[in-house]
């Protein structure tokens, strides 16, 4: 008879699942046929048997050892057996134990050990068939033994057709060296009482198939070690580590195959899953921590401490779901996963569930997706792989030492990211050594570096919605597009940066933008401010593009500078706007366009006490010259205020907007040499206030408009004053008609 034959097929109902809490009844024998051994001897002799005869078909076969020695009893049976139990025992420190090397033992249950440690050796071409139930340790203080060692051969080994229990009511440890087993219903490994499954041998030669349920630490320590071997567990129940309060399943995946629909850990008890070493696929999910009860820790940890641990999931990873739980990927290995990973907190209220990979780590990759709802993942080596990445949690996400995460898509919306150390940050792998760019969406805090430690290399393109705090690393060859929070406590470098609200580069820091694969190298859509001695540095041909509002410049040689060409399409002001002036230095060329404003302050007759701009280019000039006086500053006839200076110059401003003057003064707008300077002059003609070039009625009427006491302070100056009395009054009117007429 084969195992295929023995085993039919048939549903795994709730009735089964509860046979993992219970205890099995005995069965009503009709008699016994006691076997009590003395010294080695063989099954076959009939008065060894206290029936007179070798045991029958339905028969309850007792061996039992009496006397002070281990005693064992050799299986060379030819004949019938189809026994209905057999019960093996020893008694105190003596040992029963029964050596089945060859010919076909069936019976219907098999018990092993209630008084003391039994043995059975099952070896060579000895085969074992159980239509029912077996105990690996079925009740008392000591172990039962169970040693598969048979050829690889169908018409050998062992087959059971309901549940084998390693560790029922006693201890039992089960040692599958060679050969086949194959088991129907279920096989539990530490049930109510301790139990240790080892398979080994060569995947070939040794085969376990279970058709049905796995449990492995039900209500005690259950310890399945696979050093080699396959494990065939085509049932879609799946693997169930840590069923019930007081188990403790552990897995030691030390080498071999295991193939298996899913595997479970934590549902009320504890659950370890230690690969390191061998092959495990999966056809659907993988949980860490499955259920609410259970308020430990659940560990699935990969090591390569015996070869390079494969783990490969058909479904998804989920981790902490509800137990806190944890993966730890730390040396080595390989991980694939069709579906996603997912990491929450867990249900213990003062840590967290996480993923680790070490710095010896391996590969993971997720299909779909990985998203840490509520948990933690830290990236310390390894390569990390998934087109979508997303962070939700307030724990966040670190990546540093050598760890290299690689996703098109990551959203980091709450807790802190860290990029630090030697990490890489990145799209996916094009192969030949490329990469894609990672589309980074900060809406938390990612940081890159400490004062301390490097920041790792960041590849993409970065879209901050909150807060981006750079320290070090390398941003060289990304984009930066800020709609909130930017701080930069080193200098920066990167292809371009389009910035969307408020910018600051702070005193004595530098940025270099290449502009690579895009129009500019600068683009300022809102707000951005250089404040003394900072720099930006472009490359030529991409441009410092300014479309809002731009205040840049320190004070005298404290200035601020641009390294390329500045393009002013909005607004720009020559100083930070906290100072009272500043100076603004552009390397290369300066261009405004129409619709543009220059705004300049003056505030003293000094060269650092008004804006101004030094173009060591060409300055192309458009739009708007706003020129303002500040803190009560009155210019004098004379004084001359050198706003720019250029190596030359094409165009002019369109409209320059000027400051009132005291009554008898002027501006002049000199834009000769290598300078556009601003000097006060006498006026033409002070009466024509209208700026009409004639004195006539208007400026009466223009006077009469301003008629009264000029306001505080009066001097300097005050319009329509054209005495200089401080009053706009008759005087004033006599002053125009006595510059009637049209001015010279």
């Amino acid at each position: 008879m084969t195992h295929s034959q023995f085993i039919g097929s048939h549903a795994i109902s709730a009735t089964t699942m509860f046979l993992a809490s219970v205890a099995l009844p005995t069965a009503t024998i009709a008699q016994h046929n006691y076997f009590l051994p003395h010294g080695v001897q063989s099954w076959s002799v009939p008065g060894n048997w206290s029936l007179g005869h070798c045991p029958l078909p339905g028969e309850f076969v007792y061996i039992e050892v009496t006397d002070a020695s281990d005693k064992s009893v050799e299986y060379d049976w030819p004949g019938a057996s189809d026994f209905d139990t057999l019960f093996i025992d020893g008694d105190g420190g003596f040992s029963g134990i029964l050596n089945h090397s060859d010919h076909t033992l069936t019976t219907n249950t098999l018990a092993m050990s209630e008084n003391g440690d039994v043995y059975y050796n099952l070896e060579d071409t000895g085969y074992l068939v159980i239509p029912n139930y077996a105990h690996v340790g079925h009740a008392g203080s000591d172990t039962a033994y169970f040693t598969l060692n048979t050829n690889p051969d169908p018409d050998a080994g062992l087959q059971v057709s309901e549940t084998l229990h390693v560790g029922y009511n006693g201890a039992g440890e089960f040692d599958h060296r060679s050969g086949f087993a194959e088991i129907d219903t279920g096989l539990y490994v530490g049930n109510f009482n301790s139990g240790t499954y080892t398979l080994s041998g060569t995947s070939a030669f040794s085969q376990l198939t279970l058709n049905g349920l796995f449990m492995l630490g039900n209500h005690a320590v259950g310890t399945f070690e696979q050093i080699g071997g396959t494990f065939e567990h085509p049932s879609i129940h799946g693997f169930t580590i840590g069923l019930n309060t007081g188990g403790v399943g552990t897995y030691n995946m030390r080498g071999g195959i295991l193939n298996t629909n899913d595997i479970s850990m934590s549902w009320s008890g504890a659950a370890y899953f230690n690969h390191t070493g061998g092959v495990i696929t999966l056809v659907e999910d993988l949980v860490v921590g499955i259920a609410p009860s259970y308020t430990g820790q659940t560990i699935y940890k990969m090591e390569d401490t015996d070869g390079t641990p494969e783990l490969y999931v058909g479904g998804d990873i989920r981790i902490g779901n509800t137990t806190w739980g944890t993966f730890e990927q730390l040396s080595g290995g390989i991980v694939e996963v069709t579906g996603r990973i997912q990491i929450w907190k867990g249900t213990d209220t003062d840590d967290f569930s996480y993923l680790e990979l070490g710095y010896d780590a391996g590969s993971m990759s997720a299909d779909i997706h990985i998203l840490n709802f509520s948990g933690y993942i830290y990236q310390n080596g390894g390569i990390l792989t998934t087109p979508v990445f997303q962070n939700d949690s307030t724990y966040g996400i670190t990546i540093r030492g050598i760890g290299d995460l690689q996703t098109t898509t990551l959203v980091h919306n709450d807790g802190t990211f860290y990029l630090l150390d030697n990490a890489n940050l990145r799209g996916l792998n094009l192969g030949a050594g490329g990469y894609q760019l990672c589309n980074f969406v900060n809406n938390a805090l990612f940081q890159m570096g400490t004062p301390v430690y490097d920041g790792g290399t960041f590849f993409g393109i970065l879209t901050n919605h909150s807060l981006f705090r750079y320290y070090q690393g390398d941003f060289t060859d990304s984009k930066l597009i800020n709609y909130d929070n930017v701080e930069l406590y080193a200098d920066f470098s990167c292809m371009q940066i389009v910035n969307e609200a408020s910018f600051t580069v702070e005193s004595d820091r530098w940025i270099y933008a290449t502009g690579a694969n895009a129009p500019n190298s600068v683009e300022n859509n809102d707000n951005f401010t250089m404040e003394a001695r900072s720099h930006v540095d472009v490359v030529t041909g991409k441009p410092f593009v300014n479309n809002g509002a731009m205040y840049a410049g320190g004070p005298g040689a404290d200035f601020a500078q641009i390294h390329g060409d500045l393009e002013n399409h909005s607004y720009l002001l020559p100083s930070d706007s906290a100072l009272p002036s500043g100076h603004l230095s552009i390397v290369d060329n300066f261009t405004q366009t129409s619709g543009a404003e220059l705004r300049i302050r003056i505030h003293g007759t000094g060269s650092s006490d008004y804006d101004r701009m030094s173009i060591q280019g060409l300055a192309t000039l458009d739009g708007e010259l706003d020129v303002r006086l500040t803190d009560g500053f009155v210019p004098s006839l004379g004084d001359t205020f050198s706003i720019i200076s250029w190596g030359g110059y094409v165009g002019q401003f369109d409209p320059i907007n000027l400051p009132d003057l005291p009554a008898g003064l002027d501006w002049e707008v000199d834009p000769n040499g290598q300078f556009l300077r601003l000097h006060v002059v006498e006026a033409a003609c002070p009466a024509d206030l209208t700026g009409d070039d004639q004195v006539n009625i208007d400026d009466i009427f223009a006077v009469l408009g301003l008629w009264g006491d000029c306001p505080d302070p009066c001097p300097p100056y005050c319009t329509g004053d054209l005495t200089e009395d401080c009053t706009v009054n008759i005087d004033d009117i006599f002053a125009i008609l006595g510059q009637w007429g049209p001015c010279d």
